[in-house]
């Protein structure tokens, strides 16, 4: 009996306990949970608007500086490359509409491009340095001592010697007119047959200028594709009056602007890392002149560049 009563008075204060956590729940506890979920959302709320607040803020500060730029690109530019020839040379993922708008800033600047090709995807895999070295090798040879001669004796890598061949067909150090001869235009033909580069319509002169375009680094890029492009880049820069390789911001944390940069080529190839920017393509055009000049520089907002934009001469 004393078992039985022991156990009842069990089961009365557990349900005793059950009825007070009820009430309390219905009365001070929940209406103290209620006000810290209203409190807590309205936090929430707050801070969603602030968030709000500051993008709108960064957007309207990106528009005016795209505005700006836009608005003082002709004073800033003026006639900074003054008859200088360019030739675009795009790497896979090269934005398209930025490459318009480079054409667009560098005739506005008094250059003139003179010739566009794509360098495709094959030529920059290292997988296919064989290929690409011995139709170089084959290329310049067939050329005669104009076309091998010392390029040869300085191009001494495998991709030194592309460089070497597609500036034998594309690029020159001459101040004066130059007309692409027998020799470039087989060039041309040999590395366009190979699949190895695109140039579309075929140019009449070479260009004193190169200006390499490339897109934001992806998964798909082959290993070693990034320091074969500032290679080739070093190369192009031997056999023409200056070099220039332009890309978005990421293309200087991962990507051929980062290789060039980290490689012997920054002593004399210069890169713009805010090709994505409306700044930055007036900074690339500001780059060629530079080059024009006989100077380099790394510019942009990334961490490895010397400063925003090279300093305007007149």
């Amino acid at each position: 009996m004393i078992d039985f009563r022991y156990h009842l008075v069990t089961v009365v204060a557990i349900f005793f306990a059950l009825a007070a956590g009820i009430a309390l729940g219905a009365g001070p506890l929940q209406a103290q949970l209620s006000q810290s979920l209203t409190d807590q959302a309205s936090s929430d709320r707050l801070g969603e608007q602030r968030a709000q607040t500051d993008l709108n803020v960064a957007q309207a500060r990106l528009a005016f500086a795209d505005d700006f730029a836009g608005s003082t690109s002709p004073a800033i530019v003026g006639s900074a490359l003054d008859g200088r020839t360019v030739s675009i040379i795009m790497l896979p993922g090269a934005d398209r509409s930025a490459v318009r708008a480079l054409r667009e800033e560098i005739v506005a600047a008094e250059g003139s491009v003179v010739s566009s090709l794509t360098f495709t995807g094959d030529l920059l895999d290292p997988a296919n340095r064989q290929l690409a070295e011995g139709l170089s090798e084959r290329v310049l040879s067939s050329g005669g001592s104009k076309a091998a001669g010392s390029t040869k004796d300085r191009a001494t890598g495998s991709y030194q010697l592309v460089g070497a061949a597609v500036a034998r067909a594309f690029l020159t150090t001459s101040d004066q007119r130059e007309d692409r001869d027998d020799t470039a235009t087989g060039i041309e033909a040999a590395f366009t047959e190979a699949g190895l580069i695109s140039a579309g319509r075929s140019p009449a002169r070479r260009a004193q200028l190169a200006l390499l375009i490339t897109g934001a680094p992806t998964a798909d890029d082959p290993d070693g594709y990034d320091a074969v492009a500032a290679e080739i880049a070093v190369a192009l820069d031997e056999s023409a009056v200056g070099v220039v390789v332009a890309g978005p911001s990421a293309a200087a944390d991962e990507g051929v602007v980062r290789a060039v940069r980290e490689s012997t080529a920054a002593a004399k190839v210069s890169s713009v890392d805010a090709l994505d920017l409306p700044a930055g393509r007036v900074v690339t055009v500001l780059a060629l002149a530079e080059q024009a000049q006989g100077a380099a520089g790394q510019y942009g907002v990334g961490e490895a560049a010397d400063s925003a934009a090279p300093s305007i001469r007149r």
